[in-house]
């Protein structure tokens, strides 16, 4: 149980850096159906094959949002250091001429 929640945790961080969300979110309910009628089949009740099934996709959607929080600041980053490093280049002959 825990080795699959730790793989569903990685996948859906990968899942939010490369795919748009409406992908994810039939993904992720499929998913949620079938975690939960595996529980279902294991002997569970109908109320708690439910609830892990909802427990997993909730689980999921972090995940997913997680990867999107972080491709988005990765590449914000990405972008400061770029416009940083043209800032300096342009700024250096220019001191040049004033100096």
């Amino acid at each position: 149980m825990l080795i699959t929640t730790l793989v569903a945790a990685v996948i859906s961080i990968a899942a939010g850096v490369s795919i748009r969300a409406w992908a994810f979110a039939i993904f992720a309910i499929l998913v949620a159906i079938g975690f939960g009628s595996v529980a279902f089949a294991d002997g569970a009740s109908l109320i708690e094959a439910t609830v892990s099934g909802i427990a997993f996709l909730v689980l999921m959607e972090i995940g997913y949002l997680a990867g999107v929080f972080l491709s988005g600041f990765a590449r914000r980053s990405a972008r400061m250091r770029q416009n940083n490093s043209a800032a300096d280049s342009v700024a250096a002959p220019s001191e040049r001429r004033q100096g």
